[in-house]
């Protein structure tokens, strides 16, 4: 098995920009969901409250 070429950045600079686009994208995924989720625990509890009224 070979060894990289050490001098290869713009390969290695490839890899980390995908990395970086890859952990943001599934960040940003489970930000909206918990969000979302949040938004409809609220939502539940707001119509909750109105019904013990």
């Amino acid at each position: 098995m070979s060894q990289p070429n050490p001098n290869n950045t713009k390969l290695e600079q490839e890899r980390s920009e995908a990395a970086t686009a890859s952990l943001k994208n599934q960040t940003e995924s489970n930000y909206t969901k918990d969000t979302e989720e949040a938004a409809d625990r609220i939502a539940d509890n707001a119509e909750k409250a109105k019904k013990e009224k």
